[in-house]
C-alpha cells in the first residue's frame, strides 16, 4: 500500500475543532492522547513532546525548546526565514485518521499573521496512534502558488535540554546517504556536532533506551537529523529536516525548491523505545507502511558467483563455461547452493561475450538451475570527461534527436561528473528508451534474471533543472526513473541488485550492497560489518541485503589473504544474506 499524504489529509473527517482564543494570555495548548503529550508553550511559541508511561505520568521529554522552522521565497524573492515565533497567532484542531498505521488522531496547529498579510501559514500536524512507541509529525507552508521552499524543520531545538543523564557510553547513531566512497555508519559519543541522514538514534548507552528521529516518505526530499550535544546527554540543538544538501548526499548545489501552494516536509518519525534497536526496525517497518519493499524475487537467496571481483575485465566466455562447470559438478552436489537448489552467475562490465556467447551461457545453465545475471548503469553516460556534447545519443518515435547536452544532469550550468561518468537525468526520454529497450533485449530476448544495477547514485544529484518540468528536486527525478525502471524489470521477472545507491527510497531494489567495494582483506571485512553492526535493520527494507562480492584470492593487495581473513569475509556474507563468491574458479 502507498499512501499519497496530500489527498489523504484533505480527507480527514474533522471531529472537533478547538482554536486556542486565549493565546493572547499566555495559554499553552497542551494535546495529551494515549503514550504522547504534546505541549506548545506560548511564552517560547515553540513545542515540546513528552513520552507518558501507562499512568499517563511523564516518562521522558524526548523534544524540548522546538520552534518549528522553514524557509521560502517567492518564486525568486526576498528568501525569508520563519519559524513558530514568527506568527502572531496559534490555533489547534483535531481529526480522525484511519490509515495504514491504524486508527489515530491527527492534531493540527495552525500559526498565522494577521497583521502581515498571511503570505504564509505554517501548519504543523501530529499524528498519534494508540499503543504506539512513536508518532509522526509533518511541517507545512501554505500561501499562494509562488511560494517555494528547500528547507523544512518539523523538530528544530534551538533551547538546551537534558536528554539523559552524563555518561561516555551514551551514543548517536550516523547512516550514510549511500554506500559511495566507502562513507560510513558511525556511534558517534554525545559530544559535539553530527550529521545523520533519513534516521538517527541518541541512546543511552547503559540501558539502551533510545530516541529514534527519521524521515517515513521519500518522494521528494533528502531528509537529515542534525544535532550539537554535550555533557554526554544534553541536546543543546536538534533539527530534523528536510532539505539537505551536502558532499555526502554528492550534491553541488543547495536542495531543490519544492513549489506552492503548499509545501509540505517529509513526514518525521519521532519515538521512543526500551531499546533502541528495536526502535530502529519498527522504523524501518514503518517505512515500509507507506511504500511496501519489493518482494518480486521468488528463487531464493541470491547464491552463486560474480565476475568482478578477480576476472573484472578480463572475464570470457571460456571462463565462465569452466566456472558453470565446475559449481555444477562439484560446489553445487556439495551444497554451494541456494535452498532451491539454484545458483546465480552475475556477469558484470566487461564481460566481454557477445550475444550469442550470452544466450548459449544462459541455456546451458538453465538444465542445471543456474540463473545468469547481466550488468546495467542507466543514470551514467560514459563518454570521458571531454565528449562531443552535440553526439547524437538516441532518437524519439517522432524524430526527435537527443544530443549528449540534452540528457545528462547539470549543476550551475555544467555538466555533473560523479564516479567516472556524467549523470543521465532519470527523467529524459531518452533514459527511459535507453534502459527500457535494454531490459526487453537482455531480459525478453537473451534472458537474463538477474541484473547488477550500479552507480544509482548518480540519477540522486540535485540540478539546476530536469526534463520533466514538474519535477525540481533529485529525490522526485529518481522516483521518477526507478519507478519507470522497476515496472520494465517487472514486465520479465528480473531480480534488481542495486550496488553503489541511496539507502532512501528503497522500494525498487530487490537487494542492496550492504557497503560497496568490498573485497577479502580483514579491513575490507570490517567495512562490511560497521554496515551490518550499525545498519542491520535495514533488511527490512530490502528483501536481500547484500554483502559484495565475497573475494578469497584476489588481485593486487588481495593477493596474499590468510585463512583467517578469508573465514572472516564468509562469515560477514553469511550473516549479511547473500553469497556471491567472486573468484577465479576456471
Amino acid at each position: 500500500m502507498r499512501i499519497d499524504w496530500n489527498k489523504w489529509s484533505k480527507g480527514l473527517c474533522l471531529v472537533s475543532v478547538m482554536w486556542a482564543a486565549g493565546m493572547a494570555q499566555a495559554d499553552d495548548i497542551v494535546v495529551t492522547d494515549g503514550l504522547w503529550k504534546v505541549t506548545y508553550m506560548e511564552s517560547e511559541k515553540a513545542f515540546r513532546i513528552d513520552m507518558l508511561d501507562e499512568g499517563g505520568a511523564v516518562r521522558k521529554c524526548v523534544v524540548d525548546h522546538s520552534a518549528s522552522a522553514a524557509h521560502y521565497d517567492n518564486a525568486g524573492g526576498t528568501a525569508r526565514e520563519v519559524t513558530t515565533a514568527s506568527f502572531a497567532t496559534a490555533g489547534q484542531s483535531v481529526a480522525d485518521v484511519d490509515d495504514a498505521f491504524g486508527a489515530g488522531k491527527c492534531y493540527t496547529f495552525t500559526f498565522t499573521d494577521p497583521d502581515n498579510g498571511d503570505e504564509v501559514t505554517m501548519r504543523q500536524r501530529f499524528y498519534i496512534y494508540p499503543g504506539l512507541d512513536y508518532m509522526l509529525t509533518d511541517l507545512a507552508l501554505i500561501g499562494d502558488a509562488a511560494i517555494r521552499s528547500n528547507y523544512l524543520a518539523p523538530v528544530s531545538v534551538g533551547g538546551s535540554y537534558v536528554l539523559f543523564a552524563s555518561n561516555d557510553n551514551n551514543r548517536m547513531l550516523k547512516v550514510p546517504y549511500d554506500n559511495d566512497a566507502f562513507g560510513r555508519y558511525n556511534k558517534y559519543k554525545m559530544s559535539g556536532d553530527f550529521l545523520s541522514y533519513e534516521v538517527s538514534a541518541l541512546y543511552e548507552g547503559e540501558s539502551r533506551e533510545g530516541l529514534i528521529l527519521g524521515s517515513v516518505t521519500h518522494d521528494l526530499w533528502k531528509s537529515a537529523v542534525s544535532a550539537s550535544l554535550s555533557k554526554g546527554g544534553t541536546v543543546n540543538s536538534l533539527q530534523v529536516f528536510s532539505g539537505v544538501s551536502t558532499s555526502d548526499t554528492r550534491d553541488l548545489i543547495p536542495h531543490g525548491k519544492v513549489k506552492g501552494p503548499e509545501v509540505v516536509s517529509a513526514r518525521m518519525f519521532v519515538g521512543y523505545f526500551d531499546d533502541w534497536r528495536t526502535g530502529m526496525e519498527t522504523f524501518a517497518d514503518a517505512n515500509n507502511l507507506v511504500a511496501p519493499r519489493t518482494e518480486s524475487w521468488t528463487h531464493g537467496t541470491p547464491f552463486g558467483w560474480q565476475s568482478w571481483g578477480v576476472l573484472a575485465e578480463k572475464n570470457s566466455y571460456e571462463a565462465d563455461v569452466e566456472i558453470a562447470d565446475y559449481y555444477a559438478e562439484v560446489l553445487m552436489p556439495g551444497g554451494f547452493c541456494n535452498d532451491q537448489g539454484k545458483v546465480v552467475f552475475s556477469l558484470d562490465a566487461g564481460d566481454n561475450m557477445n550475444d550469442t556467447q550470452h544466450l548459449n551461457f544462459i541455456l546451458q545453465g538453465k538444465a542445471r538451475n543456474q540463473l545468469v545475471g547481466c550488468y546495467n548503469t542507466p543514470f551514467s553516460m560514459w563518454c570521458g570527461e571531454k565528449p562531443n556534447w552535440d553526439d547524437v545519443v538516441g532518437t524519439a518515435e517522432d524524430g526527435t534527436q537527443w544530443k549528449r547536452r540534452d540528457v545528462v544532469l547539470k549543476a550551475n550550468g555544467e555538466p555533473i561528473w560523479l564516479d567516472g561518468a556524467y549523470c543521465v537525468d532519470p527523467t529524459h526520454p531518452y533514459m527511459k528508451k535507453a534502459t527500457a529497450d535494454f531490459i526487453k533485449w537482455q531480459a525478453g530476448t537473451i534472458g537474463f534474471k538477474y541484473m547488477k544495477m550500479d552507480f544509482l547514485n548518480c540519477g540522486m544529484v540535485q540540478a539546476d533543472s530536469y526534463y520533466n518540468p514538474d519535477v525540481t528536486t533529485a529525490v522526485a527525478a529518481y522516483n521518477e526513473g526507478m519507478a519507470f525502471i522497476r515496472e520494465e524489470l517487472d514486465k520479465y521477472g528480473v531480480f534488481a541488485a542495486f550496488s553503489i545507491a541511496p539507502l532512501f527510497p528503497y522500494q525498487y531494489a530487490n537487494s542492496r550492497r550492504v557497503a560497496c567495494d568490498t573485497w577479502g582483506s580483514i579491513g575490507h571485512s570490517e567495512y562490511c560489518m560497521n554496515a551490518i553492526s550499525a545498519g542491520w535493520w535495514t533488511d527490512r527494507l530490502f528483501q536481500y541485503n547484500d554483502p559484495d562480492h565475497l573475494v578469497l584470492v584476489g588481485t593486487g593487495d588481495q593477493l596474499n589473504n590468510t585463512e583467517g581473513e578469508n573465514r572472516a569475509r564468509f562469515t560477514t556474507g553469511a550473516v549479511t544474506g547473500m553469497l556471491l563468491v567472486a573468484d577465479n574458479f576456471s
